[in-house]
This record gives structure tokens, C-alpha cells and sequence, in this order.
């Protein structure tokens, strides 16, 4: 039977209901969970550890780190590892978990609830189990299991805060589909192209700002004077920015001159950021900056937050950020 390890950080799948008013707390999960979900036993020889146990909005590099360290220095013991997360920030742990486990040779699973494990009609159950089931089999990559779907970690996005498919990959077809059947799509899988080694070096010095119409650049010119590395614009479609006022341009053409990159992604989740098809991109293009091309804003956000860390110059940055680290950017 294989061994797979459970690392759970908090989130909304082992709040328990706290009288009086019902409010959700951290619940006590191994009695909870042979108590409510006896049969995982079945399908695993399963081993729990709790790293810390957290809202994940409040998951953050420190924690990616102890993810990393933790299933890194495990690899060899364990079969497969399920890691219990909130649905909020989900993504963005994975996404730095495919980046810090280069070349990982088993599965990692991220899972988690829209409702807790102790509710009438929670999805908890299910995709513990599905989770499990995945972590057993042979797949080399992070990936996120929810709402019987497997999607590759790095490709996936939370769309939904009720439904409980809350996870779509909307530019990678998804790995696997859980129903009577568990189907893998193994042509879809990545291959292990060297040996596994582990990496969790990241940085927060960069900037965003999600533009709208009417935006001020005139409000957000001083982040150039913020000890910032790299700027993530979310601009509008395949990657437009206003044009008819300088200032972003500006921005940018003063990011540049200070050496740092700006990267424009979309606040579209579906497609292709390409700088060459509208005149607005195309100055921005023009200015200095580069496109994220069909990279999720997590994906594209934590990448950066990794090469931040691994390089100074500019130039570095944009090259590696268009290098394929884990299958989250297409070739």
C-alpha cells in the first residue's frame, strides 16, 4: 500500500462549528477525519502533519518555504503528499510549489472545501478522497484536485466563491477527470527532465496595479521610487493600456530607465497576452514592456516573485520569464 503524506495549513476544510453562534474555528482533524471519512485508510497508508494552520489569505513566501523544505526533505519516504489548503490562495501556492520542486518526481495535490468537513453537504469528503486516490498514482507534477477535476497547479485559477467546481485551467486542458472512472490524460502530463532538486528562494519586491478606465497614472508614480524589482500591470484584452494619456506609458519608459521590467498581463483569464495586436499594446510594447503571454496572474505573479529572487538585472528577469519552469507557460 502506498504512503502518502498529509500536510494540512488551515482553510475552510477543518473548520468545525462553534456554539453559539456558529461561527467556523479550527477543528481537531484526525478525530474528524476517522471520524467522518473512515475510508481513506483504505486507499493509503496515511501519515498527518499539521505545518500551520492558517487562513490562506494569510499564506504567504514563509509558508510556500516551510511547504517546500517539508516536502523536499520527505521525498524519499513518501509515496505522494496531499497538502490541505483554503481555496483562496490555492493558486498561488501552487503555482510556487511547481516552481520550487524543480523536476519533482511524484505527485503533489493541492485540495481543500467550499464548505468544512463537519457541514451537511460538504465537497470536503469527496475531494479528500479524490486527492488521496490522485496522490497514489503515478504523476510527476503539483497539481490542484477539486471538484473532480485534476488541474496542473500553475494553470489553475479560482473562478467561484459558491460553486463547488470553484477551479478552471482556462488556457491548459486539465489533466484527468474523476468520476465512476479516474481518467488521467497522460499525454498531457509533464515530463521529468532531470533530477529533482528543490529552490525556495522568493521575493515581494514588485509592484502591481490592476488598471480601469479612467486610472490616474499621476497616483501611482511614486512606486517608482519604491525599491521594487519588477511591475505587474493587469491591462484590459490581449494586453491594452490606456494611450490616450502618457502617463503609463511614462511609467513605463521610467521603469525601464531605472532597469527595472514591466510586464502587462489581462484582466481576461482566458487567451493569449500578445503586445503586437492593438495600437495601445503596441506602445506599451514600444515603451519597454513585455506581455505574460497565456500565464495565469497567479502563475505569473509567483514566477516573478522567484526571479526577483534568483537574478538582479533586468534583462534576466524578462529572459527566464519566458522559460518554462513547470508546464505554466506555453512554449
Amino acid at each position: 500500500m502506498k504512503k502518502i503524506l498529509i500536510l494540512h495549513t488551515g482553510g475552510t476544510f477543518g473548520m468545525v462549528p462553534k456554539e453559539p453562534d456558529e461561527v467556523l474555528v479550527p477543528g481537531n482533524l484526525h478525530t474528524e477525519w476517522s471520524r467522518q471519512v473512515p475510508e481513506i485508510t483504505r486507499l493509503a497508508d496515511i501519515y498527518i502533519e499539521i505545518p500551520f494552520n492558517m487562513d490562506s489569505s494569510n499564506v504567504g513566501m514563509e509558508e510556500w518555504r516551510q511547504l517546500i523544505r517539508r516536502v523536499s526533505e520527505q521525498m524519499n519516504d513518501y509515496d505522494g503528499f496531499v497538502i490541505i489548503h483554503g481555496t483562496d490562495t490555492m493558486a498561488y501556492t501552487a503555482s510556487a510549489l511547481s516552481y520550487g520542486l524543480r523536476n519533482v518526481p511524484k505527485p503533489v495535490v493541492l485540495t481543500g472545501a467550499q464548505r468544512p468537513l463537519a457541514r451537511l453537504r460538504s465537497d470536503a469528503r469527496g475531494n479528500l478522497i479524490d486527492a488521496i486516490e490522485i496522490a497514489t498514482m503515478d504523476i510527476p507534477e503539483v497539481v490542484i484536485v477539486f471538484g473532480q477535476s485534476v488541474l496542473r497547479g500553475n494553470r489553475a485559477t479560482k473562478t467561484s466563491i459558491t460553486r463547488y467546481d470553484a477551479f478552471a485551467s482556462p488556457n491548459f486542458p486539465l489533466l484527468g477527470k474523476i468520476g465512476l472512472n479516474v481518467e488521467i490524460y497522460r499525454k498531457r502530463l509533464r515530463t521529468v527532465a532531470g533530477p529533482f532538486r528543490s529552490d525556495d528562494a522568493f521575493s515581494a519586491d514588485l509592484a502591481t496595479v490592476c488598471l480601469f478606465p479612467g486610472i490616474r497614472p499621476a497616483y501611482y508614480q511614486h512606486l517608482l521610487d519604491e525599491p521594487v524589482k519588477a511591475y505587474y500591470l493587469t491591462g484590459f484584452g490581449a494586453g491594452n493600456i490606456p494611450e490616450k494619456d502618457d502617463g503609463w506609458l511614462d511609467f513605463i519608459r521610467r521603469a525601464r530607465q531605472k532597469g527595472r521590467p514591466v510586464f502587462i498581463g489581462s484582466s481576461s483569464a482566458h487567451g493569449n497576452v500578445d503586445l503586437h495586436l492593438y495600437q495601445g499594446a503596441k506602445a506599451a510594447l514600444q515603451a519597454g514592456a513585455r506581455g505574460t503571454r497565456d500565464m495565469t496572474r497567479e502563475a505569473a505573479l509567483v514566477k516573478l516573485m522567484k526571479l526577483c529572487a534568483l537574478y538582479e538585472a533586468a534583462d534576466e528577469i524578462i529572459e527566464a520569464f519566458y522559460v518554462d519552469m513547470a508546464g505554466e507557460i506555453t512554449a
